[in-house]
């Protein structure tokens, strides 16, 4: 074994630098086409562009975020609270509030059902024939409403439409509120 005294330095052999450097540029380089690259397997079997991955149903369409409309969804009916009235007073309908729950819980139509209610289902499931659902949401999200119905109607439900304006609308024309 070789002792070194503190005034002697060791030298490294001359390839060592070159060698390390040469080794983080393959490694380097390795990770960019692993990154990069995707198998012809998997390219050809992805659809060539948004449009054609909505209507092969394996993707979202394109720019929904969630409570906006699918472009590609069901199309949605949109009633005025005037309207929405008229079937609160007329019993035929069943309102589901598709705001949070804390929104829900600070006030709704009364006899509305939240989107995360226990009793959801089985108010749906005992729907007398011909029976309507009213998803409204709010104001600060124009659209949730109508997505909520996009998704009712995708579940199933003929009847469902979306009240425009959603709770705030409804509230500011004075109709009752819990």
């Amino acid at each position: 074994m070789t002792t070194y005294n503190d005034d002697e330095q060791r030298e490294t052999p001359g390839w060592l630098m070159p060698a390390v450097v040469g080794l983080l540029l393959m490694l380097a380089a390795i990770v960019a086409v692993v990154l990069t690259i995707r198998p012809a397997a998997v390219e050809q079997s992805m659809p060539a562009t948004p449009e054609t991955a909505v209507a092969a149903g394996s993707v979202e369409s394109p720019g929904v975020v969630h409570g906006s409309v699918d472009p590609a969804g069901p199309v949605v009916q949109v009633i005025s609270h005037t309207e929405a009235r008229a079937y609160f007073d007329a019993g035929q309908s069943i309102f589901i509030d598709v705001r949070s729950g804390s929104a829900y819980g600070e006030g709704h139509i009364p006899g509305a059902l939240t989107i995360t209610s226990r009793e959801l289902e089985e108010r749906l499931r005992t729907l007398p024939e011909g029976a309507v659902i009213i998803a409204y949401g709010d104001a600060a999200r124009p659209d949730s409403g109508q997505r909520g119905a996009q998704i009712f109607m995708e579940q199933g439900f003929p009847q469902v439409i979306a009240l425009e304006g959603g709770f705030q609308a409804w509230r500011d024309a004075g109709h009752p509120v819990e």
